[in-house]
């Protein structure tokens, strides 16, 4: 073969090697890059199908003004988050805490949650206080919170009115009070003054009398013309004081007047308020036993009985439950009582309330105890039936109080007390008490009249024994033994 044949070869040789080096290379090169751009598009769908999840192509346009200004350092998803933060702890008053971007993305729902929670507990707590007012699709929790708050307005504007008018009319009340105790003072002493004068008058009556016995002719008719002017003076002696009396009275019923109208300014509570007020509710039964919701923290002991009603019906007029329990153990804020009375058709049940007249854990009330008591059921007055109603009060926290006034809270009243008949001279001889028991039955009966008049005026609850008793839970004890 000739020598420069042999050279072309080669070249040729040579430059299809490298061809196909560099044709391999550029597959290889572009097989990377194909691998490489699939993967940037599929991270690319990715992003975009993330992006359209989070926002849509046309809210991306409006992002300022749905989210609002991007805070400096934040995206768009943390101002969100921080401004859902803020609201958040405008709702609920609790302070959201650092965590990263991708915690507080996880918490957003539950935040939601929590505060529409503590909303709805808000609500049920306000009850009747408030009615919430609805949106489209949950409470409208800002017009509810305007519309309290005008309640809240109008309530405080309406005590505010109250209180001035109460502090008016207490003050024309001082005022009157203080003006007729004055007038009192000066009728009294003027009626002091005018009875001395009488007395003197009358021990001059009684001189002239005297020496009249023993006088002449003459001296008898000068003394009897003395006498006649003595007369005369004491009548008009007589006649001042009466007008003294009609003016007492006549200040007497100023006063009455008086207190009237600071009653009606100042009510008293309605008994149905105060006497038959719930105190407990029973919170489960178990056998023999009922467990009720007070405790040592609401003064709440051993030995104080409760009469139980039916749950959601109100307490009736005559006081009547149906059973009595018996607290024989106290914790702080419970009680575990003994049934003492019940009935098997009408069975004690959890949420029945409870209610004794005597016993508040907030106050002790006062009592009048008047008339005569039958305990026993045979018709007839106890000897000691009064002295058993009031230690039942003074064992249970009450107070007994012998006048009656506007503090008074309840009256409870036996039996008319038995007036006794005039004693004769024999039996005067025979038992010299007799005549100071008879005295005393006339004031008894008087004291029980006065009583339900001042019961009238003053508004205050009375109560006859049988319903004393139901309201106690002691009824049915009572017939069985004493008190103590």
């Amino acid at each position: 073969m000739p020598a420069g044949k042999s050279s072309d070869s080669s070249a040729t040789l040579y430059a299809m090697i490298t061809f196909v080096v560099l044709f391999l290379i550029t597959l290889t090169c572009s097989i990377i890059f194909y691998n490489k751009s699939e993967n940037y598009r599929i991270q690319e769908d990715n992003t975009s199908k993330r992006i359209r999840e989070l926002v849509s192509t046309k809210e991306q346009g409006k992002l300022d003004k749905i989210v609002g200004k991007r805070l400096k350092g934040k995206t768009y998803m943390g101002t969100m988050q921080a401004y859902l933060d803020e609201l958040f702890s405008a709702i609920t008053g609790q302070v959201s805490e650092e965590t990263s971007a991708e915690a507080q993305m996880q918490t957003l729902g539950a935040k939601v949650t929590d505060a529409k929670m503590q909303i709805n507990d808000a609500l049920d707590f306000l009850g009747e206080d408030v009615t919430a007012t609805w949106g489209p699709d949950d409470v409208d929790l800002l017009r509810t919170i305007v519309e309290l708050k005008n309640k809240l307005v109008t309530a405080r504007k309406n005590a505010g009115d109250m209180e001035m008018l109460l502090d008016e009319v207490q003050q024309e009340y001082d005022d009157d009070d203080a003006n007729w105790r004055d007038q009192e003072q000066r009728l009294i002493d003027q009626k002091d003054q005018i009875q001395r004068a009488a007395n003197v008058l009358h021990e001059e009556y009684n001189d002239l009398k005297e020496l009249m016995n023993q006088s002449t002719d003459t001296q008898v008719q000068a003394y009897v013309e003395r006498l006649d002017r003595a007369n005369e003076k004491l009548e008009q002696t007589q006649m001042d004081m009466l007008k003294v009396q009609a003016e007492l009275n006549k200040t007497d019923e100023s006063l009455q007047i008086a207190l009237n109208t600071l009653e009606e300014i100042k009510p008293r509570p309605d008994v149905d308020v105060l006497a038959y007020k719930p105190d407990a509710s029973i919170v489960s039964v178990e056998g023999n036993v009922a467990y009720i919701d007070i405790g040592s923290n609401d003064h709440v002991y051993a030995g104080l009985t409760f009469s139980v009603y039916n749950k959601n019906v109100p307490i009736p007029k005559d006081g009547k439950g149906k059973a009595e329990i018996e607290i024989f153990q106290v914790a702080s804020n419970a009680s575990a009582a003994r049934i003492l009375v019940s009935s098997k058709k009408n069975a004690i049940v959890p949420e029945d309330i409870v209610a004794n007249l005597i016993w508040d854990s907030a106050t002790s009330n006062t009592f009048i105890v008047s008339g005569t008591f039958d305990f026993d059921g045979d018709g007839k007055a106890d000897r000691d039936g009064k002295e058993r109603v009031a230690e039942l009060i003074e064992r249970w926290d009450g107070r007994i109080v012998e006048d009656i006034s506007i503090r008074t809270d309840f009256i409870i009243l036996g039996m008319t007390p038995e007036e006794m008949n005039a004693p004769t001279a024999n039996q005067i001889d025979i038992d010299p008490t007799i005549e100071q028991k008879y005295d005393q039955s006339l004031a008894d009966v008087r004291r029980y009249n006065d009583i339900i008049e001042q019961a009238k005026t003053f508004m205050v609850p009375v109560f006859n024994q049988r319903r004393f008793m139901n309201l106690i839970g002691y009824e049915s004890t009572a017939r069985k033994s004493k008190p103590f």
